[in-house]
């Protein structure tokens, strides 16, 4: 009977995952920002709520945390438009790759083995 093939190590199973992700993510990034419209153009809406009286309006509906919430919604959908989305794809990718290659780290120490 011959022996079955050995599967590698789950932490180099890891590592290699984590170069996958790292390439494709950054390459899918790139691919964004090179395709992606630039940012420059400011519509009616977002005029509008960089106005005065509506930053002031919306402080007498929802007090400074309704403002501040409003804010960060919109500074949170711009996340997801053109340009701005192939930095926080390359961010994502980056931050999955890291951990992946954390966990291999943490798994290829033998248990005991501190660095006191």
């Amino acid at each position: 009977m011959s022996e079955p093939p050995r599967q590698p190590p789950l932490h180099a199973v890891l590592r290699w995952w984590g170069g996958a992700v790292l390439a494709v993510g950054l390459t899918v990034a790139a691919l964004i920002y090179a395709f992606a419209p630039s940012d420059e153009g400011i519509d009616a809406a977002s005029e509008i709520a960089r106005g005065r009286m509506y930053q002031h309006n919306l402080e007498l509906m929802g007090g400074k945390a309704g403002a501040l919430m409003a804010e960060f919604n919109e500074w949170f959908a711009g996340l997801w438009h053109g340009r701005s989305l192939a930095y926080t794809v390359a961010f994502l990718a980056i931050v999955a790759a890291l951990g992946c290659f954390g966990a291999a780290r943490l798994m290829s120490e033998p248990p005991g083995n501190s660095r006191n």
